[in-house]
């Protein structure tokens, strides 16, 4: 019997987290079983070259659909075309199962795939967004109809779905993100943490990866870090990210007198490969799916300090793997940290306790056999969807 085709469809492969998810997919779905393709909005603006190569390598075939401003073009006549083309590849292709990921992309993903009558039409949802454009909450809930099922990678957010756009909760599955532990197998010394960090001995390194846009909290981060560093001199911050809030941050850390102390580390390839520098990782946002961060942190073994918001607090067990405080708290968010800069026992107790809890449940192997799962259930059942 020949593999099943399948067709993943994303906005583009910058860095991300749904792309890191989509990569480890890719590379341990079951290729006797499946033949996964990749379908990009678009391939030449806003991707990583790097990522792009990581799938070539894989094996994988990828198609533009060259869908060039994607946030403005949901019904432009050249969307329609390119769903069409699209269309004709899925048919002479003969795929059995289009899934996609992210807002644009399950747009065009899930028409295109009904278009083409693909047997089996899946959409997922990674994030509590709210979107404030009828327009677009109009499309969420078609997308929510047409689609045979919606993966949701948090309970937090399937709740938030079924909620606020009216998909019915039987019609989404939860599957929730995994991380790879192995790759955090080795511990960082004085002097890779010099050579990476620019830290000096005896410094804390408290770490935090994200995209620096405005619901990452990361203004709170900057007011936590008077209170930590008025307490605690040795501590500095490293922010590890790109994105559209950069220079106001760099900005308000001068007027704030944090230079020098909290430290722009701008977008970093593999940027998880900086988690064995760091003491305590911390996620201060305002709203989250399930961070791929906080899984990687935990995954290292480092103590966490989130946000209790989205999918956080079904990662992080408060006070047993991790702490959880309020958003848009930093007097909160400050107080954990302390605690955890002056009890080093225990931030390594709730640090191993967390690499323990990703390994039992949110590794990359139990998320891509909860979807091929999925892909099983529903390809059997295709007669039956509609």
């Amino acid at each position: 019997m020949n593999p099943i085709p399948i067709l993943y469809v994303i906005p583009r492969m910058s860095i991300g987290g749904a792309q890191s998810h989509l990569l480890e997919v890719l590379r341990l779905l079951n290729r006797r079983r499946f033949s996964p393709l990749l379908c990009c909005l678009t391939t030449d603006r806003g991707v990583s070259p790097h990522l792009l190569k990581q799938v070539r390598e894989l094996d994988v075939p990828i198609f533009d659909a060259e869908v060039r401003n994607a946030p403005h073009s949901l019904i432009r006549p050249h969307t329609f075309l390119q769903m069409a083309r699209m269309a004709r590849i899925l048919r002479h292709r003969e795929v059995q199962v289009v899934h996609s990921y992210l807002f644009h992309a399950n747009w065009f993903g899930t028409l295109a795939a009904r278009l083409a009558r693909v047997p089996v039409v899946i959409a997922s949802r990674r994030n509590v967004d709210v979107y404030t454009r009828a327009e677009d909450r109009w499309a969420c809930r078609a997308v929510n109809r047409l689609a045979h099922r919606v993966t949701a990678v948090a309970g937090a957010v399937r709740d938030h779905v079924h909620q606020n756009e009216g998909c019915p909760l039987e019609k989404i599955i939860v599957i929730p993100n995994g991380v790879e532990v192995n790759r955090f197998e080795w511990v960082a010394s004085d002097q890779t943490k010099k050579e990476a960090l620019g830290s000096v001995n005896g410094e804390v390194a408290i770490g935090t990866i994200a995209r620096l846009v405005w619901y990452k909290g990361l203004e709170d981060l900057l007011q936590a870090a008077i209170v930590i560093i008025g307490r605690y001199p040795l501590a500095r911050f490293f922010v590890v990210g790109d994105g559209p809030l950069r220079q106001l941050l760099e900005e308000k850390t001068k007027a704030l007198g944090l230079n020098g102390t909290v430290r722009f580390l701008g977008a970093v390839p593999n940027a998880s490969s900086l988690l064995p520098h760091f003491d305590i990782v911390v996620l201060p946002s305002l709203w989250e799916g399930m961070s791929n961060s906080l899984l990687e942190a935990m995954a290292a073994g480092k103590p966490v300090v989130a946000t209790d918001v989205g999918g956080s607090s079904e990662v992080v067990i408060d006070g047993k793997t991790g702490f959880l405080v309020p958003p848009k708290a930093p007097e909160a968010l400050a107080g954990a940290v302390l605690h955890l800069l002056t009890d080093p026992e225990l931030a390594r107790e709730l640090g191993k306790a967390g690499r323990i809890r990703v390994e039992a449940e949110f590794t990359p192997e139990i998320m891509v056999a909860r979807l091929e799962e999925l892909y099983d259930s529903l390809l059997a059942a295709r007669g039956s969807l509609s």
